[in-house]
């Protein structure tokens, strides 16, 4: 096209025009003026306005701002899916391919990957598959189409780079079996490590592997996974091998790493919640149900699996246990929870643990195992089901003593409430009025100042050692310097409550002296005990449970 372009003789405009818009259909074109009419004034005068001059340039930068904008909105849409600029995966360029051909690709590069093998002059070719090792595709794909994903601009910039660097298999955990069997070595097998639930049913315990004999395949493996992470452009060379001790696939290491994650789960446990109240958890026994040990922490999981660390939950055995015997403890009325506790608040005895009133709502509970399972592989967590609680209550009985000193009286007390209350000898040296200590062998004597007692001669204790019958025998060197010896035979009735000896029992006599001939001490003393009636002593005994708190007064 010439700018003084011309229409052919006896064309007409329009289609002269047409030639134009068929000859060429891209032009730049220099900025032109057009003159306006005249504008005629009230007498008839033309009167001409000033040219305006319109440029077109605005307009083509416009156009190219447009099209820079639908190309990076475009790029932002595209890599919203695809792997970002700068990403490497094991150092191979991925930049812009999809998590799906990534996967593909790992996926044929793991199934073409055979190790020449030699072994006695023989030669055999090893596929991953032969050495019992899988790769985890789609999770590598992710961990690449996700790298850098959230660094703000700098996720776009090429040359802020990341390399994906997860290892595709575990080289220790490729199985030898297949390979001995390809090279005719008759094998000794290794035998695994065992992780199984302990004999109290809350935690588990390692059983030892022991080792084989045959040929090692963990340089055969190393191999395959170095020409896996080449993407297929390293060949794997021949590898030589020999007759030797093999370890076992799930070695003591990794079961002893596989037990310390579940005791974790034990110890933080993933719940179950309904209305925000804990009405299960996923204990041991759960875990011993639903999970297997994976030596191979990168390779391919079911459909239904997910890991942490070396341990695999299958979310199907988890539901079927929720099923068969979480839901089946669950009680639709609720049960009080029934606790005797000591003067602090510590709890002696459970009378009846109780339960909450629980009622699921129909069908909100059918994916508690898939749910649960992503918890556990974080480490902590809890899982949400639709339903009704009615939360149990908690009743408790408080129980404690007060030994009085100048009274010669010790009193049980439930929840402030006098139950009992005996008459008593106590330490020769208390004095019978007062109740003071004035010599060495007074009630208590000494206390452990690491412990509930005050170390006073007085304060308070916890029963903290019992005997239905004792011998009760020794030797004190008094601040005098005698000494002071007994030996009393088959004392019955015995709570210890002071760390240095000091306790409530039967009255040391060699023949019945009860209660009601106690009274003001019955003119009965002894070295730092308290002495009760034998018509009374067992009671006491039976009532006073180990950790009940004692109060001694003067």
């Amino acid at each position: 096209m010439t700018d003084n372009y011309q229409p052919a003789m006896g064309a007409s405009e329009p289609d002269a025009m047409k030639s134009v818009s068929d000859a060429e259909s891209t032009a730049v074109f220099t900025p032109f003026e057009v003159a306006q009419p005249p504008i005629e004034d009230g007498a008839g005068n033309g009167a001409h306005t000033k040219a305006v001059k319109r440029h077109v340039w605005p307009w083509i930068v416009l156009g190219a701002v447009a099209v820079l904008a639908a190309v990076s909105g475009g790029s932002y849409w595209y890599f919203q899916s695809h792997a970002l600029p700068g990403v490497t995966l094991w150092g191979n360029p991925v930049m812009g391919q999809s998590q799906s051909h990534i996967a593909a690709k790992i996926n044929d590069v793991v199934e073409s990957t055979t190790v020449p093998v030699k072994y006695n002059g023989k030669t055999v070719n090893v596929s991953m598959k032969d050495l019992g090792l899988t790769v985890d595709s789609d999770a590598i794909a992710s961990d690449v189409v996700n790298a850098k994903r959230g660094d703000g601009w700098q996720q776009y910039a090429f040359w802020v780079k990341k390399d994906v660097t997860v290892a595709p298999a575990s080289a220790d955990a490729a199985d030898c079996a297949t390979l001995n069997s390809k090279l005719s070595v008759s094998e000794v097998k290794a035998v695994d490590a065992v992780v199984q639930l302990n004999g109290d049913k809350n935690g588990f315990d390692v059983s030892g592997g022991q080792q084989g004999k045959g040929i090692d395949a963990t340089p055969v493996a190393k191999a395959a996974i170095a020409s896996v992470k080449s993407l297929g452009k390293d060949q794997p060379q021949a590898v030589t091998v020999s007759l030797r001790d093999t370890e076992p696939v799930v070695s003591d290491t990794v079961a002893n790493e596989a037990k310390a994650t579940l005791d974790n789960l034990i110890k933080n446990p993933v719940t179950i919640k309904v209305e925000g109240h804990d009405i299960a958890s996923i204990d041991a026994a759960a875990l011993a149900a639903s999970t297997r040990i994976d030596a191979n922490k990168n390779g391919k999981l079911k459909a239904n699996e997910t890991r942490n660390g070396y341990v695999v939950f299958d979310a199907d055995k988890l539901q079927q246990y929720y099923e068969n015997t979480i839901k089946k403890s669950l009680h639709t009325g609720r049960e009080d929870r029934d606790v005797i506790v000591n003067g602090v608040g510590d709890v002696l005895k459970v009378n009846s643990e109780g339960h909450d009133g629980v009622t699921v709502a129909d069908g909100a509970d059918t994916n508690v195992g898939r749910d649960a399972v992503k918890a556990l592989a974080k480490g902590s967590g809890s899982v949400t089901v639709k339903g009704q609680v009615d939360p149990m209550q908690t009743k408790t009985t408080k129980r404690t003593v007060v030994v009085d000193l100048s009274d010669h009286t010790v009193t049980a007390y439930e929840n402030d409430k006098v139950v009992m209350k005996f008459n008593a000898g106590v330490g020769r040296n208390n004095n019978p009025t007062t109740g003071e200590c004035n010599g060495d062998l007074c009630t208590p004597t000494y206390c452990d100042p690491n412990k509930y007692d005050n170390c006073t001669a007085y304060g308070d204790f916890k029963i903290w050692l019992k005997y239905r019958s004792q011998n009760m025998t020794g030797n004190l060197t008094l601040s005098d310097g005698s000494n002071e010896t007994w030996d009393a035979k088959n004392v019955g009735f015995v709570n210890y409550f002071s760390k240095t000896g000091c306790a409530i029992h039967r009255v040391a006599t060699q023949s019945a002296f009860n209660n009601a001939q106690l009274v003001n001490g019955g003119g009965l003393w002894s070295h730092g005990c308290v002495g009760i009636g034998w018509d009374v002593a067992q009671q006491f005994y039976d009532w006073a449970l180990m950790g009940t708190t004692v109060h001694v007064q003067a």
